[in-house]
């Protein structure tokens, strides 16, 4: 073959100081993709809003600007008012210890009851009957028990978010295949190693269905358990602006929490992300 028909062949390849073609279009297709539905509604809300004005659903435009100033607008020169940094911070420091506790609660639970046949019929039962009843019914039974300080809304907030945790690694677990722990018996694993080099990772996948659920719930959990004998905490703090009719003080702090929930969801997923790599390749 000639060297002019090797060079007809042969597919272009886009230079080092080059981007390679479709690139950009690529990116915009994706993020028209992931936001578009959501500039759609943003647009439409300030259009509905702006031609028939009500002191009870504001334009996105002025509540966004509110929002800014509330907690970025210091006067000190700060970065953080002072709302953002106490009831904020306060609030994201609950969500995220009991969410570590209730994680771990609910993975060594589901990890046990998944693996063990006789434990998961004797405590299949109760597991139905408790998680029926709605977390947020439980909450003055943790106050009559707890009080009403910080320790009392870690303790509710875990124990809500557990079950999604429990019960997704429970079905994990259960699921593997018989296969799978053959094969540790034939490489003679211990125990130890085949729960945590095969029963564990082939969980996975479900184990973070089940985080990604108890993350959002503990947000919500959260919320509610500042609505009652709290001081402080967004929750606290949108009790607070719809007893006193501040309108935009109260969709203010309901933009924080829709964008810090959009916050720790995309840590969590770009964690799920790396961890599972080997599972997006084994399915492709």
């Amino acid at each position: 073959m000639s060297t002019t028909a090797r060079e007809l062949r042969a597919p272009a390849r886009p230079g080092k100081g080059t981007a390679a073609p479709g690139g950009a279009g690529r990116l915009g297709s994706r993020f028209a993709y992931s936001f578009g539905l959501l500039i759609v509604l943003l647009v439409l809300w300030q259009a509905a809003t702006a031609l028939n004005p009500s002191p009870f659903f504001p334009t996105p435009l002025k509540i966004g600007t509110h929002a800014w100033k509330m907690f970025f607008g210091a006067k000190d020169g700060a970065l953080l008012t002072d709302a953002m940094a106490e009831h904020t911070l306060q609030t994201l420091g609950r969500v995220l210890l009991a969410f570590v506790l209730g994680s771990v609660a609910g993975i060594l639970l589901g990890t046990a009851t998944g693996l063990y046949r006789v434990l998961r019929d004797a405590t299949d039962p109760v597991v139905e009957f408790l998680r029926s009843v709605p977390a947020t019914a439980t909450l003055p039974l943790f106050i009559v028990l707890l009080g009403g300080e910080d320790s009392m809304r870690v303790a509710f907030i875990a124990y809500g978010i557990s079950w999604y945790v429990l019960i997704n690694t429970a079905n994990g677990v259960g699921a593997i295949h018989p296969t799978q722990l053959a094969m540790g018996k034939a490489f003679r694993l211990s125990k130890w190693r085949t729960l945590t080099g095969i029963i564990l990772p082939a969980a996975l996948p479900k184990i973070f269905a089940g985080l990604r659920l108890a993350l959002t719930g503990a947000l919500m959990f959260a919320i509610v358990s500042e609505f009652m004998l709290a001081t402080n905490g967004i929750g606290f703090q949108l009790i607070q602006s719809q007893a006193r009719f501040q309108i935009l003080d109260m969709w203010a702090w309901m933009l924080l929490l829709a964008v810090l929930g959009l916050l720790l969801n995309s840590v969590l997923e770009a964690i799920e992300h790396r961890l599972l790599a080997w599972h997006r390749l084994a399915r492709s």
